[in-house]
């Protein structure tokens, strides 16, 4: 994801993954959305959730794309919230503490590797993304050990 965050793949499947998520103070992550339930817990830090909805016809991977923004959340340790696309799927993440926030993400689907879309939701425009792991690579044949 850029701008210093790390995501640190813990378990994977062939439909479950755990990963960490370590996100600098003041620092955010981009508008995007997981395409996969899942159930996000704070384990250190303060983030500020900021969910969003699509409000297009949300068949487009690449172009313009309306969201709307749902609602904001402030997330503390032991706090946690559930991912069901479409609902509570899009959302941007940012550190509001003074340490590096650090959620555990236990989702159905290897978003690290698989591609998802990213927003400008100023801009009102989507593309694909992939978010990849900071301690192992992804590859076409599945994900190779060390970091890239």
């Amino acid at each position: 994801m850029g701008r210093d965050i790390a995501q640190w793949l813990l378990y994977r499947s062939e439909d479950l993954v755990l990963f960490s998520l370590v996100i600098p103070p003041g620092v955010e992550t981009p508008v995007h959305d997981h395409l996969a339930w899942g159930l996000v817990g704070l384990y250190q830090g303060t983030q500020e959730e900021s969910f969003y909805r699509r409000t297009d016809g949300m068949d487009n991977d690449i172009g313009p794309a309306e969201l709307e923004l749902d609602r904001v959340q402030e997330q503390g340790r032991g706090d946690y919230y559930r991912l069901v696309p479409p609902e509570d799927d899009i959302n941007k993440v940012h550190t509001s503490s003074d340490v590096p926030s650090v959620s555990i993400h236990l989702l159905g689907a290897d978003v690290g590797c698989v591609r998802r879309h990213a927003f400008d939701a100023e801009e009102g425009f989507v593309e694909q993304f992939t978010s990849h792991y900071t301690n192992v690579r992804c590859t076409e044949e599945g994900l190779v050990e060390g970091g890239h």
